[in-house]
This record gives structure tokens, sequence and C-alpha cells, in this order.
């Protein structure tokens, strides 16, 4: 789902620290994120004029290797001829982004709500998100932990910057005081205190109203002032509001009720004089200077997090922005070989690379990605190759062959995820790793043999190969293929680099071909064994040992179908663990193909409690928002 940001409560806490993070990390190395935003297009629409908002978004476009496009609103028929409304739908149809700074809210939002893009609410007379993270992010450089701060506002209280001052402190949980005049015109809106106070209930911030400027910068670590003329206040009211605020502005002495070390700031433009004297703003204590150039960082991680770019993870020991969703998905064999090809390394990077397309989209929408898949058509192609040659060069175990076709495949998969990420600017790691999978000698698998592998065959070739000693059988209407044995997945021996890897924020390739089957010999040792382990059973274990929160198993049909081959076939689209364990029992599912997926699913179900997910590649976002796929529930 597309996200806007119109007022700072729009993020939750965690992002809003993940974003500082992020914009730390941008001033701190900026060459990092030097292509983030290449191919991106930023619209810029300008109601109200503003030096550091054009430069700051401009130039983080710039600095990224994005496009920014300015646009006046007040010389073109925006609002007037043409609703905002209908300008969303039209932007949204040619750019990626669009930044707006308006007179009104309702324009805004009315932009926002028709847009299928980012929509940022760079100012409105209700609320100005952009500079509250400018601001965040020079307290957290001066004082650390923002929780711990105490801010003071003095000034006027009726505007859209005090506004989404109160509404930071309410949503990351710090403590603000504000003082202004009272009376008509003057007051703070009631619908922000009740947004406040239900935001602090949850993150524990504080929201106090004072009656005077002493008493709320008494013992506090940030002062705050802003223009007692904003844009849009008649000029002939100046000399009366300029008496009205005069009581609240920002003296040295006012500085001294405060922490020693208390800093000063302003969102600027400023007037000496009025909000705060000369003395504060150019003095020691002022970071106004720090405040303006955040806007340029803060700008940079605010696109790449609503573009999902930059690979965004903050660094470690920072809060990082997580959908608290860790996904595995499981990929066929069949994923990078198609039906009437011939499995050649072109058609199968041409595959992979419309498969990590796919898989990409989970990442862009938040999800920690770990990936395992199958092999069957590529280790019976490495095992024909074996015998083909075999008076050549000797010939290796099925085991050996699984071995190669992990190695070959995860580096498909790393390199076309890899590639694929840096076109959408995603600064994330991949790794794939060669796993061994340990398996019992005494499971019933090895005197019957069921897992298919290598290429279908026609009826007449099946025949020829079961005179040879292979074992063949019909493979659900689509042709015959040689069957190996298939024993249950127990261990994975790597289980502990895994998961280091995938903690560290690492995409992981694993447990290919639902691993190598080993077992381990009485002296601890281990000993590869000629078999297959089934890759859905073999990613349900690396599923729980990565602790994944969903489990989704990628095949070339929708769904699951009850009675697939029969006159009452139906799709499945929910059953419980209970009734997956019935139809299995009755014998609904193929054993060589849909069976394995759906005791896979529901073995990971009922051991997480959480939820599995049987659908096909190009279903993946449709199947996680529930439009589409088999979902298996613990209950």
């Amino acid at each position: 789902m597309v996200r806007h940001v119109l007022k700072i409560s729009d993020l939750s806490k965690e992002e809003v620290l993940a974003i500082l993070a992020k914009s730390i990390d941008c001033k701190a190395h900026p060459d990092k994120y030097r292509t983030a935003l290449q191919h991106k297009t930023l619209l810029m629409l300008f109601q109200k004029p503003s030096l550091r908002t054009r430069v700051s978004f401009e130039t983080a476009m710039t600095q990224c290797s994005g496009h920014g496009i300015y646009y006046n609103i007040e010389t073109s028929p925006l609002g007037v001829k043409e609703t905002f409304g209908d300008t969303g739908k039209v932007l949204s149809r040619m750019v990626d982004i669009v930044m707006a700074r308006v007179n009104k809210r309702t324009d805004v939002r009315q932009l926002a709500e028709a847009s299928t893009i980012p929509v940022i609410n760079a100012l409105d007379d209700w609320a100005h998100p952009c500079q509250m993270l400018a601001d965040m992010m020079a307290i957290m450089e001066k004082k650390g932990d923002l929780q711990k701060v105490k801010m003071a506002y003095c000034g006027d209280v009726h505007n859209n910057v005090t506004y989404d001052l109160m509404r930071s402190a309410a949503v990351v949980g710090f403590e603000i005081r504000v003082a202004g005049p009272s009376g008509a015109g003057f007051e703070i809106d009631h619908d922000v205190i009740e947004e406040c106070d239900a935001l602090c209930k949850k993150s524990g911030g504080k929201v106090v109203v004072c009656k005077t400027a002493e008493e709320a910068v008494a013992g506090v670590d940030v002062i705050y002032a802003d223009s007692w003329m904003s844009y849009g206040i008649p000029k002939d009211q100046a000399e009366q509001r300029v008496k009205t605020f005069t009581p609240f502005q920002v003296t040295s002495a006012l500085m001294k009720l405060a922490k020693p070390d208390a800093i000063f700031m302003n969102c600027l433009p400023a007037m000496r004089g009025l909000e705060m004297t000369a003395e504060v703003i150019d003095g020691p204590q002022s970071i106004v200077f720090d405040e303006a150039e955040n806007r340029l960082h803060t700008c940079k991680a605010l696109m790449l997090f609503l573009l999902g770019c930059g690979g965004f993870s903050a660094p470690a020991g920072v809060p990082q922005m997580k959908t608290g969703k860790r996904i595995l998905v499981a990929l066929g064999g069949n994923a990078l070989i198609k039906p009437g090809e011939k499995g050649t390394y072109e058609e199968q990077l041409n595959n992979c690379y419309v498969t990590c397309n796919q898989l990409v989209k989970l990442v862009k929408q938040g999800y920690e990605l770990v990936v395992t898949h199958g092999n069957g058509p590529q280790v019976g192609a490495i095992k024909l190759q074996n015998q083909i040659a075999a008076d050549k060069v000797p010939e290796m175990n099925l085991n050996v062959c699984g071995a190669e076709s992990q190695g070959f495949l995860g580096y498909l998969m790393q390199q076309c995820l890899q590639n694929v990420l840096h076109r959408e600017g995603l600064d994330k790691s991949v790794a794939s790793v060669v796993t061994q999978v340990r398996v019992e000698l005494d499971d019933p698998a090895f005197q019957h043999p069921t897992k298919p592998i290598g290429r279908f065959f026609t009826k007449e070739e099946g025949v020829k190969l079961q005179a040879q000693g292979k074992h063949v059988v019909e493979d659900s209407g689509r042709g015959y293929r040689v069957v190996v044995p298939s024993p249950m997945p127990k261990e994975i021996v790597e289980g502990r680099c895994i998961r280091t890897l995938v903690d560290s924020g690492a995409i992981v390739v694993s447990t290919g071909g639902g691993g190598i089957p080993v077992i381990r010999q009485p002296n601890g040792e281990l000993t590869g064994v000629e078999a297959v382990i089934d890759k859905d059973l073999g990613g349900a274990v690396l599923a729980d040992l990565i602790q994944a929160d969903m489990f989704m198993i990628l095949t070339d049909v929708e769904c699951a179908y009850a009675d697939f081959r029969g006159p009452n076939k139906r799709a499945i689209t929910h059953m419980t663990v209970a009734e997956a364990n019935l139809l299995l029992e009755k014998g609904e599912f193929a054993k060589g193909s849909m069976g394995p997926k759906v005791q896979a699913a529901v073995k990971f179900a009922a051991t997480s409690k959480k939820e599995a997910v049987i659908t096909a590649l190009d279903k993946v976002l449709d199947a996680l928002d529930g439009h589409t796929g088999t979902h298996v529930t613990f209950q």
C-alpha cells in the first residue's frame, strides 16, 4: 500500500527513528547513496515559496542520481481549472513521488487521496513533517536519546510547526512544553490536543501547555522559536502581533532558566529582535544552521523510505525500520526451467531474473527475505551428464550432483538478486550457502523412492528407464520422471551460520533442493547419502530455524486444489492444520508434487502457529494481501 506523509504522526515511532538513523548515515556516508534514487523523478509543487525546501529536495534527488522538477502552483491552473485530485491521478502516471508545499491541508490531502504514488507534505497550515525530521535529527546529534529530551516552544502556538512539534513528542515519546498567547486566533486546535493525548498514552511522551515562557523553559534541554509572522498573515497585523508575542520572546535571560547546556532552535527564516534576540540566535547555544542543513539529509532518508530504496536498514545499535515480517520463500526447480525449454544457461538466467523481480517486490515491502529453491530438473540434468560421460570421467553420486546444483543455482540466484536490487537502488547483501541437511538412514523413504528428479519423459522412454533399473512414475499427468528416495529432513547442519547471516540483514539463499542429504555416523562425522530431500519439507525446517513469520511456497498453480485431476476439482483458499491433515489422509494431494507442499505448510503452521501460503510466483503480492493462494493456519 502506498504511503503518504502529511504530518509527522503518519509515521510510527519505529519508522521515525529508522528514518533519522538513515538520515545520519546519509550525512556521514553520502557516497553510499549516490545511485539510490536513480531513474526516480520527484515533482515539487510550490504554492508557498521556500529556499530550504526546494534546495534540500532538489539537491537530495541530484546527489542520489534522481531528478527533481520544480512547479509553481501560483502561476498555474492547479486548484483553479484543475483539482488537486485530478492532478494527483495524472502525476501518478508520470513521476515516482510528489512533494507539495501548499496553503491548506485540504489541498494536500486531496492530492494524496487521489495519488497512487507517495505524497510528502512539505508544509501546509496544519503540519510540517519534513522540518520535524530535521529538528529531531539535530537534537539527536547534540543530545543523543530523543526520549530523554525535554523541549520548550515559545511563541505562536496556533501554527503548523507547533502542532507537528507536539505530535513529534507524542509519537517518539519525549516531553514538550508549549507557551504562547491565549485568546481567539491564538489557541491550540482541540483536535491536535486530542491526537497528542492519544499518542502519548502509547509512547509515554508528554505534551504540556504552559501559560508563561518562564514556566515552559525551566530546566529544559531545548528551546524552540518560530516566526511570529507566518506566510499568509496580513502585514497590517504585524504591530499588534509583536505586542502580543513579546512576552514569549526568547532572550538570553530566558535561556538561563533552561539547563546550562541547552540548545536553541529555529526552523528559519528568523527575524532577529522578534521571536528571539540576535544574541540568542547568533550565540554559542544556537544550532539553527545545523538544523537547516539536516533538511537535506532527512529529505533523502524520507524519500528512500517512501520509495523503498537505499537498502532501508539502520546501522547496528540503532532501531531499524522493519515490518516485523521475516518471510521464507520456497521456489520450485521449474521456476528456472519452463515447460518446453531445454534448460540452457541463458534460459535459466532469464527465468531467474523474472523470479528475482518478483522477490524484490517483497524486499521493497519491507520484508526480510530468505530463499530456498528446488533443483529437480537441474540435478537430473547433472546426473544425466554424469551418466553420458561415465566412460570419460567418474560418475558422481546423487548427493554430489545435488551439491553441484546448489552451487550453480545459488550463484544464479545470488547474482540476479544483486543486480535487481542494484537497479532498484536497494543496498542489501545477498549470500548463498551450500547447505547440508541431516537425515536418518532408517527412513522408510530409502525403501520406497517417491521424489521426481530430472526432466519429463514419454511413456516409452519411461519403460526403457525402468528396464535399466530406474524407479519411474507418472507425474501428475505431465509425463514420466525418475524418482529417488526422499527422506525427511531432521537438521540443517549449517544452521548457525545461516541464522547469523539472516540476523545481519542479508538476503540468504539456502537449503537448495531441500539440502544435501547427509547422515551422522556414530563417531559424529557426516557422510553424504544417495537421495534427494523435498525442498518444501527442507524449507519448513529452515523456516523454523530462522523463525520466519511466514512461509511462502511458490509453484506453477495459483493455489492448491482438492481432487485436482478429478471431476470435483475445487480451489482451496484456506485450511487449518487439522483440515489439511484430513485432506492429506484422503489422498487429495499428489505425493510427488502438491502433497509435500501441503505437508510442509502444515508442519510450519503447526510448529510456529504462523501462516504458510501456497501460490504462484506472479501472485506473490496478491497472496500476501489475501486475495489468492492457499493459506494454511494453525486454527
